[in-house]
């Protein structure tokens, strides 16, 4: 299976599924999470990643944004986990158990797009026709731009939009493999 195929064109909201390439999962436990990822669902390539040099934007304003993440496969898309530690994850905590027990909750579907500021800059311009916007963006330097668009009133979860750079691309792709 090929991951990362030239992405269609996104001239509406629904070319970003086409797109996909990832399924994520928050959870109030990153360890136990990949061990279900593992034994249960057979992904036993499950792996914690790294965010070090991550830069996190509410909206467009810088905010200290803390999670634990891991990334697995089983020759298709890319399952994510994230852990929120601290900072700006109340977006991510709010599909956890509120009483703080051990929860896995589906968070968001991501989708890919081509580099580059004007692709974002279009893309931006499309979200805002339909009320829609960035409303949290990571930003890891030759990794990747990601863009958090949320849905959860229509589809119960978040759309991420990511511009994945080629050392990110062939990490996954790898991974997939």
């Amino acid at each position: 299976m090929t991951l990362f195929g030239e992405p269609r064109e996104v001239t509406a909201l629904g070319d970003l599924f086409a797109n996909t390439w990832q399924v994520c999962w928050v959870t109030s436990d990153l360890d136990r999470g990949m061990d279900i990822l593992r034994d249960r669902f057979g992904i036993e390539n499950c792996t914690e990643v790294p965010t070090e040099g991550a830069t996190f934007l509410k909206g467009e304003e810088p905010r200290p944004w803390e999670v634990r993440v891991a990334m697995g496969a089983r020759g298709g898309p890319i399952l994510e986990l994230i852990e929120p530690i601290s900072g700006e994850v109340a977006f991510y905590r709010r599909f956890l158990p509120e009483d703080g027990s051990f929860g896995l909750r589906l968070h968001h579907v991501a989708s890919y797009v081509p580099v580059g500021d004007e692709v974002w800059e279009r893309l931006r311009a499309m979200l805002a026709e339909e009320g829609l916007g960035f409303d949290y963006t990571v930003l890891i330097p030759n990794r990747v731009r990601a863009g958090y668009v949320d849905t959860t009133a229509e589809l119960g979860h978040y759309l991420e939009v990511c511009q994945l750079q080629k050392a990110d691309i062939e990490f996954f792709s790898g991974l997939a493999a």
